[in-house]
């Protein structure tokens, strides 16, 4: 009953928040919002760096930010911020020109038809399914999940992909035509292309000599995806940062080990996970941009998370930890088979130790470059130009001397 209630509260809300029509559109403020205000980071935080270097003075910019303090300080000054779902955030929802977030648009918004939003999502490739047809969901949230991604169907003018399969599935789940897909990839990989081997290195010592991590030790980044649903977290219980998935790794790759331990953004802070103290490992789950780490590993591990599409780019070594594969599939289920997917992935950690010790660099890239091509990456480190020049191109404007 109460998924029926909410979306009448939503319908209702709609239709109140259309007396803000009395505020003009601005076409030259532009909003953005990662993971409701959690983050200054993913796509649109790459977009609105390129954006500020590229656009002129007149542009005005609103970030959503719980935490205001995330904004980083030399954009202070120039950038407005609001809390998610507070009056001002919605005032700038129903007043900016141009919207940006890797969520949908918040489907209380009545959006105006002079006003363009732009979903970069938040991940590549095309893996865990996202559909309201999913096991875990009763009649009654299908119902309201459907109701939520018709209005927000309604309101999306782009949506940025990652590759061919991505714009395949997602137009069917998110029911949204295909001709709004840009196949530009995601401006957040666009550094793998772009950084240069000293800069990554310099960056890379930089972080080590933040954490204390000596230079010379195998970093693995070990970022599972979340269990149950996005406000719904089950608990994830740490296997892989142990003592004796590190021995594997030293023996293979002769190195001493430090993971990196990274939760799902949207994990309930209250869940505790469990820690084998006999290993190094430092709990990056707060560090502000995933894609440091992505860079900064030597190798991932990850299950169903589409940081797998990121990391593929960097062709380094990645491994699947799996041990509830059987459940997540019946429950969830897959748009590419895990048998396609770039990494080995193994369901038990003795499987997993096998995997790492057995590990063929060779075997790896192949993987790697047969998956991505099966799946028509649209990846080439120009993601964030496309955008800008879109947004340039609605405007009616020429972009400026910086670019």
């Amino acid at each position: 009953m109460k998924n029926y209630i909410k979306a009448y509260i939503v319908s209702f809300a709609r239709l109140v928040l259309k007396l803000g029509y009395i505020f003009p559109v601005k076409k030259h403020k532009i909003i953005f919002s990662s993971y409701e205000g959690m983050q200054y980071t993913c796509n649109p935080k790459y977009l609105f760096e390129g954006l500020f270097d590229s656009l002129d003075s007149s542009y005005e910019y609103v970030w959503v930010l719980n935490n205001p303090d995330f904004l980083p300080e030399k954009y202070r000054k120039s950038v407005k911020t609001a809390k998610y779902l507070s009056p001002t955030h919605i005032y700038h929802l129903l007043t900016s020109g141009i919207i940006i977030s890797n969520l949908g648009i918040e489907p209380i918004i009545p959006k105006r038809a002079s006003q363009k939003f732009i979903n970069t999502w938040h991940g590549g490739g095309a893996y865990k399914r996202v559909s309201s047809d999913m096991n875990m969901f009763s009649k009654s949230e299908k119902y309201y999940i459907n109701k939520m991604r018709d209005i927000r169907h309604k309101g999306t003018d782009y949506f940025l992909s990652s590759c061919e399969r991505f714009t395949e599935v997602s137009s069917k789940d998110f029911y949204i035509d295909k001709d709004r897909f840009i196949p530009s990839g995601l401006p957040r990989n666009d550094r793998f292309f772009n950084t240069t081997d000293e800069q990554r290195t310099i960056a890379r010592n930089a972080f080590c000599k933040k954490y204390g991590i000596p230079n010379d030790n195998l970093l693995i980044l070990y970022a599972p995806t979340f269990r149950g649903t996005h406000r719904k977290q089950e608990h994830i219980d740490n296997q892989v940062c142990s003592q004796e998935v590190a021995e594997a790794f030293v023996q293979r790759f002769n190195k001493d080990v430090t993971f990196l331990f990274r939760s799902h953004i949207s994990k309930d802070s209250s869940m505790s996970d469990h820690f084998d103290n006999n290993v190094k490992m430092i709990d990056m789950t707060s560090y502000p941009d995933m894609q440091d780490l992505l860079e900064f590993a030597d190798v991932l591990v990850t299950d169903y998370s589409s940081s797998i599409w990121d990391y593929c780019i960097t062709n380094k070594p990645g491994f699947l930890f799996v041990p509830d594969l059987k459940q997540y599939n019946s429950d969830r289920g897959f748009y590419t088979p895990i048998e396609d997917w770039p990494y080995n992935y193994a369901e038990t950690k003795k499987q997993f130790i096998e995997k790492i010790k057995s590990f063929s660099i060779e075997d790896n890239e192949s993987k790697i470059s047969k998956h991505t091509q099966m799946l028509g990456s649209y990846e080439t480190g120009n993601a964030a130009n496309i955008v800008i020049n879109l947004i340039i191109n609605l405007n009616g404007e020429e972009r400026n001397s910086l670019d």
